[in-house]
């Protein structure tokens, strides 16, 4: 019985602990990936911009689909699954230069942005992806960190986009 009590205790403590620690990481933060890539910046343009199509090179995605906000813009919505979907709304596009990306919607653990930056280098493109991400749980805050990694999201997207290519 006394076993049983220091594991109750030490799952206590180990829970108050992660909490602990994802109170006092920041809540914002910024990751950056580049990459270079064999296709010319049209190319990868239209892949980042034509976000219906998506789901057929990014295996996470159900499906997306444009709404329009209060303001009559165009919101993309990312669905993983029927019940789970992230709305995005563009915030600064330079065409086959420069995408920035922002996460929109209430009651959300996470937000942020991604900006896209693409340098032609002859039929090749080096490609940055930057995110300046906030993540406003604390439990959310510590797996970003130290479980899942702040880097995570891009480098399955670069993945996906470089076999998509």
């Amino acid at each position: 019985m006394t076993y049983l009590y220091y594991g109750i205790g030490f799952l206590a403590l180990l829970v108050v602990s992660i909490l602990t620690i994802g109170a006092l990481l920041p809540i914002k933060h910024t990751a950056s990936r580049s990459i270079e890539l064999n296709a010319p910046p049209a190319k990868i343009w239209a892949f980042i911009t034509q976000y219906a199509d998506m789901p057929k090179w990014r295996k996470e995605l159900l499906r997306v689909e444009m709404k329009l906000d209060a303001n009559g813009n165009e919101v993309w919505q990312e669905f993983k699954s029927a019940n789970e979907s992230l709305d995005f709304i563009t915030i600064e596009q330079i065409e086959g230069q420069k995408l920035v990306r922002k996460i929109v919607g209430d009651k959300l653990d996470f937000g942020g942005k991604w900006t896209f930056e693409l340098v032609a280098n002859g039929n090749r493109t080096s490609l940055t992806i930057t995110e300046n991400g906030e993540v406003y749980n604390i439990l959310f805050r510590f797996v970003s960190k130290f479980i899942m990694g702040h880097y995570a999201s891009m480098d399955k997207y670069i993945k996906q986009l470089e076999a998509a290519l």
